[in-house]
């Protein structure tokens, strides 16, 4: 039986999540006599109060602390604030490159046009994450991102007011991580900025009670933090029988849980939005593109035209856009069956209901479903 230390800070969703992760590997394939860090409280350092030469493996996440254990040459998965590695530990890293695309598509699909971006100074992942979102950006021809990277003192509001007030309105504010997106929401409070009428604010993370009890209720991005504390401990497993390498494990973006801070549309065109509203409230219904059309006061051709130019979509292509959304959400949220999902959205044959989420995504609807917990 393997003894493994186990340091995780689970005041935080990241940590919680990981931890989560690792237990499930732990309890189904793994023989460990495990021990966790005590309270705060009840220490003093996180390595002080161990033997670790009595250890097998270590499983640490954003410790501190943790000089002694990382000069060990026992295996160990380390997941890092600064992602910054270790000689001899597999890393835990989120794929902040993707990150940043995600948040940039997915404020351009609400129609804005100003973009911002709030981080960490000297953070990898921080950093990481704006060059992701600034070329994201520039691709749709848009040649500015605002930044405020300033992280001394998360307590003090009126560099960031200022900053908030001078940005050109309305405008997408992208914070690096939930507590970064929280500090632009509680700012533009104090400021007297609106949330999401004149910012609209998303964060990464989606810890569900931080970002539940905002206000308003946060927009954030969900990390596979749990299936990445599973294969960590997984691969802690191999290392510890000599089985494995140091390969990193890379935690990816599942989706953007949508929430109040989002909850708006930054387009002038009154009836681009009446068509967005339409297909909004109706798109679990067999609707087409004349559908949409026939809400409005304007052409079909002129109504493509105005889609194309606002949204860089057609506007079969955004009816696709929410039920695609809506169906991975049924898919990820509930334990409903393919058929009744389908069902919801009035589709009458279940495999015309797999082909259609196929072509769109690349994925039957159980291939996806499979794909989130694939531990």
């Amino acid at each position: 039986m393997k003894k493994v230390l186990i340091i995780v800070d689970t005041s935080r969703n990241t940590g919680r999540q990981l931890l989560a992760g690792a237990e499930k590997y732990i309890t189904a394939f793994a023989r460990w006599q495990v021990q966790t860090k005590p309270p705060e409280y009840l220490e003093s350092s996180s390595e002080d109060i161990y033997d670790l030469d009595s250890f097998d493996g270590f499983f640490i996440c954003d410790a501190k602390n943790i000089s002694r254990i990382l000069q060990t040459d026992k295996p160990k998965v380390i997941n890092y604030i600064h992602e910054s590695g270790s000689a001899g530990a597999t890393s835990i890293v989120t794929n902040s490159d993707l990150i940043g695309r995600m948040a940039a598509d997915y404020f351009y699909s609400l129609g804005f046009r100003n973009f911002a971006y709030c981080g960490f100074d000297n953070i990898p992942w921080s950093e990481k994450r704006l060059r992701s979102y600034e070329s994201q950006v520039s691709s749709y021809g848009i040649e500015k991102v605002f930044t405020f990277n300033n992280s001394s003192g998360l307590g003090k509001k009126k560099p960031v007011i200022e900053w908030l007030q001078s940005l050109p309105k309305p405008v997408c504010i992208f914070g690096c991580n939930d507590d970064r997106a929280i500090y632009i929401m509680e700012a533009c409070k104090v400021g007297g900025i609106s949330v999401p009428e004149e910012v609209a604010v998303l964060g990464v993370d989606n810890d569900e009670l931080v970002c539940n009890l905002s206000s308003p209720p946060l927009s954030s991005i969900l990390l596979s933090f749990e299936t990445a504390g599973f294969a960590g401990a997984r691969q802690l497993e191999e290392l510890m029988q000599g089985q494995a390498s140091n390969e990193a494990i890379i935690v990816e973006p599942v989706e953007i849980i949508e929430r109040q801070s989002t909850e708006m549309l930054a387009i002038e065109d009154k009836e681009v939005v009446s068509a967005l509203v339409y297909i909004r409230n109706n798109f679990h219904k067999p609707i087409q593109a004349s559908d949409v059309v026939n809400a409005t006061a304007v052409s079909r051709r002129s109504l493509e035209y105005r889609f194309k130019n606002q949204l860089d979509r057609t506007i079969k292509q955004e009816i696709d856009r929410f039920r695609v959304n809506y169906i991975k959400k049924s898919l990820n949220k509930t334990d409903l069956p393919v058929y009744k999902i389908a069902a919801s959205l009035e589709f009458t044959d279940g495999e015309h209901f797999s082909r259609y989420f196929k072509n769109l995504t690349g994925q039957s609807p159980m291939q996806f479903r499979r794909s989130l917990n694939s531990f």
